[in-house]
């Protein structure tokens, strides 16, 4: 055997496993599993160690590629794979490549260091075809090509449909409903960054989840707890619950900060969001640039939503006691949203995984460890509907050890690209791609497609 990790706490909630075995790894794949020791030519001792399936973030702003010079920028996904995940899932909130399939290609080409899918970015659908007013409603002739481009995409092996509803108002029921026909055909999802939050987000929820009771599609409400977190949580999983029990296939993710985080320039920021979120403008952070870690005043903020409208802010506007709510619901997976800019940004990036651990586990008690590797592993692959998530024989070798005494996230709004400490070894197809929270290899991640 190629590898064998030895004397772990293996917690493997697909299988319902927690028991100390021993892994055998060769190819790529778990080949064995035993309490019997193994031989292998490498040896990795995991005693005083749990040892579980890679993590998998079903919500991530991927780093662009770079067409012209065949690479990637190297930044989210660095994050990503220091902090446990060896799976995630971009093109969320309507925002992505402009070409997924040239994208998935370049990753089996050149290599990334964690497996990626995509979802078709709606935001690119709307570019393809020159409608670029985001306040305006779309031609029924683009609306009618804007369907046919997301069905090519899927195709190429995107996974659903990505809509930033809020992020461009002038969306309407009949292109929602029209473009997410195309992901009928073999019944893929649909994912959203709804219309509106706070007082207003139980009819966002609603506008969802006609469109897919009305095409029998499953949804995703993204990022619950910056569209709830505002004293709305506990009727928003209440329709969750009520539109499950009547047949809808119907999750959420969250991810466990009392701050979003957005551009300056999004329509986040539109007139009447201070009111919205009972807020002052010293509760916006500014992430990068000559004002990073600055508060904003009224004059920052005019200034950059005019001169730098894709300056990352911080939004310290969310409940926290309802975020917890939201992560122990056992529809809502655990999932970052994580976006960089040349390592600036939120802290979910470098944080979310470890931090769901550390804060909620450890700390508050909300989570058993068994519940938050659920929510972690094999929640968002039965959710995305592929084969990782376990540690099953034949099953691929994305794996994470950590020390669970040790285990913390590091990351700060001051410092968002710390990496976690406690985080041993993670594997991706078999090979170590991180230790001790560093990068080794960066090119082990392959396409995930459907």
């Amino acid at each position: 055997m190629d590898k064998a990790i030895l004397n772990g706490l293996v917690i493997d909630p697909y299988h319902r496993v927690q028991s100390k075995l021993n892994l055998g790894i060769e190819n790529g794949k778990i080949v064995k599993i035993s309490s019997e020791y193994m031989d292998a030519k490498e040896i990795i001792d995991a005693k005083g160690l749990i040892v579980c399936p890679g993590f998998i973030d079903i919500h991530i702003h991927e780093d662009p590629y770079h067409q012209e010079q065949d690479q990637f920028d190297i930044c989210i996904f660095q994050c990503m794979v220091q902090m446990g995940v060896t799976t995630a899932i971009g093109g969320n909130c309507g925002t992505g490549p402009k070409a997924p399939g040239v994208y998935l290609d370049a990753i089996d080409r050149i290599g990334i260091p964690i497996n990626l899918g995509l979802l078709v970015p709606h935001e690119q659908l709307r570019q393809a075809v020159m409608e670029e007013d985001k306040y305006k409603a779309a031609t029924q002739e683009n609306i009618r090509r804007m369907k046919e481009l997301a069905e090519q995409q899927l195709a190429q092996g995107c996974m659903g449909i990505s809509f930033g509803i809020r992020y461009i108002p002038g969306i309407t029921r009949g292109e929602l409903l029209c473009i997410s026909e195309a992901a009928q055909k073999d019944r893929k999802i649909i994912a959203a960054h709804i219309r509106d939050d706070a007082k207003q987000v139980i009819a966002a929820v609603q506008e969802l989840v006609d469109i897919g009771m009305s095409l029998g599609l499953p949804i995703q409400v993204s990022h619950i707890g910056s569209m709830a977190a505002y004293g709305q949580m506990e009727e928003v999983l209440s329709l969750i619950d009520f539109c499950h029990l009547n047949g809808m296939d119907i999750y959420a993710d969250c991810y466990p900060y009392g701050a979003f985080s957005t551009g300056i320039g999004e329509t986040t920021y539109d007139d009447g969001f201070l009111e919205r979120y009972a807020a002052c403008y010293e509760d916006i952070e500014i992430a990068e640039g000559i004002y990073k870690g600055k508060r904003c005043t009224a004059e920052i903020f005019e200034k950059l939503r005019k001169e730098a409208p894709e300056i990352i802010t911080i939004g310290h506007v969310m409940n926290e006691e309802e975020i917890e709510q939201a992560l122990r619901h056992p529809k809502v997976i655990l999932a970052s949203d994580g976006y960089m800019h040349s390592f600036q940004g939120h802290p979910r990036a470098s944080g979310t995984f470890p931090r769901l651990i550390h804060h909620y586990v450890k700390e508050k008690k909300a989570l058993s460890l068994y519940e938050a590797i659920e929510k972690m592993t094999v929640l968002p692959a039965k959710r995305m509907g592929i084969s990782k998530g376990n540690l099953g024989i034949g099953s691929d070798a994305d794996i994470v050890i950590f020390d669970f005494d040790e285990l913390k996230d590091q990351a700060t709004f001051e410092n968002p690209h710390l990496p976690p400490r406690g985080i041993k070894y993670v594997l991706v197809q078999g090979e170590v791609a991180a230790k001790n929270g560093n990068m080794v290899c960066g090119h082990l991640g392959r396409s995930i497609r459907k």
